[in-house]
């Protein structure tokens, strides 16, 4: 049965208060909502796999369900926040940890090199940001030090003289915000989260990969939920190069929202846009991965939404179906959660695109 609200459910917006989920905003996931709904809908089985886990919700969901699940993505800041969000803790090694760093008084013990990112800041905050940075490093238990790094990103985000606006960052002067409350405030609600909530002993495995190559054992995943890169022209670089570039040494990689390489014109065949048949024989081939690796009988999610052009849109759901057929899926279902305007410089409108959950089926072995 559709949800009502599933609209909402296909969007990051509801996990904002949902303890653990909202650790670190990312505004091009979707909800832990809709993957309990998938999983009780279609009867899923484990381990659930999500080869575009951003930042770890259908891994999260699944712990919280008491299902295995596996997830990879190729940014180094979703795997770190996917493996916080999943792992199980020892409350007394953060609480400990945490004492120690109120104890300490931030002093310049060196800068941040690359310019670009120094003038999104103040220069006292962005000093105490790399001295709380050396100090997390010296954590020797992996687990509390990795808990520590993502609150400290967390933060990083929210005192930063710039907002993330569509798929770029827009300066914003703010005023010098104290980065040592915020950052232990940020830890002081993330163990508290921890202390509140009852999760199974279930860990997700996660590792940092391509979908478009990486290939699992054959027949070992029960079911897929997932969200590709939408067919648009954002960079994750360009969203995220502040966070990339200070705590992952991530300069230029290439992490674009439709995957596909730079490409112009049409395509004779299709007559679609160079980029997308490009994004579409990317997709084609996680296709071929996700097929390979899931059980015979086991069910892919799929959210995906249509392709917003100056001149014209491109809806992805239909495409990606008829390439899902190709490779040997067989339809289940096609659910149009909502559709979104495509704007040409924020005020032409050039149509409406859908957003739409994809359910497929590898067909049982004969």
């Amino acid at each position: 049965m559709k949800p009502k609200n599933l609209r909402d459910l296909v969007t990051f917006v509801p996990n904002k208060a949902e303890p653990i989920h909202n650790w670190l905003y990312f505004k091009e996931g979707f909800s832990r909502g809709l993957v309990e709904w998938a999983v009780r809908e279609f009867q899923l089985q484990e381990p659930i796999c999500d080869p575009f886990c951003g930042v770890g919700t259908t891994l999260l969901a699944a712990k919280q369900m008491g299902m295995q699940s596996i997830g990879f993505d190729v940014s180094p800041l979703a795997v770190l926040a996917s493996e916080v969000k999943t792992r199980n803790y020892d409350p007394r090694a953060i609480e400990t940890t945490l004492k120690a760093f109120h104890k300490m008084q931030p002093r310049e013990v060196g800068k941040f090199q690359n310019k670009k990112i120094r003038r999104l800041f103040h220069a006292k905050q962005l000093d105490d940001i790399y001295f709380f940075y050396k100090k997390v490093q010296e954590i020797e238990d992996a687990k509390t030090r990795n808990l520590f790094l993502l609150a400290l990103i967390d933060t990083t985000g929210r005192v930063a003289n710039v907002v993330k606006v569509g798929g770029s960052l827009r300066k914003q002067k703010k005023p010098c915000f104290p980065v040592k409350k915020l950052f232990l405030g940020k830890v002081k609600k993330m163990m508290l989260d921890l202390q509140n909530t009852q999760l199974p002993n279930v860990e997700s495995q996660v590792f940092e990969a391509d979908a478009r190559i990486t290939k699992l054992g054959k027949d070992s995943v029960g079911s897929v939920i997932t969200s590709p890169p939408y067919l648009n022209k954002i960079e994750y670089t360009k969203v995220y190069k502040m966070e990339l570039g200070l705590f992952f040494q991530v300069q230029e990689t290439k992490l674009r929202a439709y995957i596909a390489d730079e490409a112009t014109g049409k395509d004779r065949e299709t007559e679609i846009p160079l980029i997308a048949k490009a994004y579409f024989d990317d997709m084609h081939r996680v296709l071929q991965n996700v097929f390979h690796y899931l059980k015979p009988g086991g069910k892919a999610v799929i959210v995906v939404g249509g392709g917003c052009f100056p001149y014209e849109t491109v809806e992805s759901d239909d495409i990606l179906l008829r390439e899902a057929e190709k490779v040997g899926f067989k339809k289940i279902d096609k659910i149009v959660a909502r559709h979104v305007q495509c704007m040409r410089n924020r005020t032409i409108k050039v149509g409406t695109v859908r957003e739409s959950i994809l359910l497929l089926e590898k067909p049982e072995e004969r």
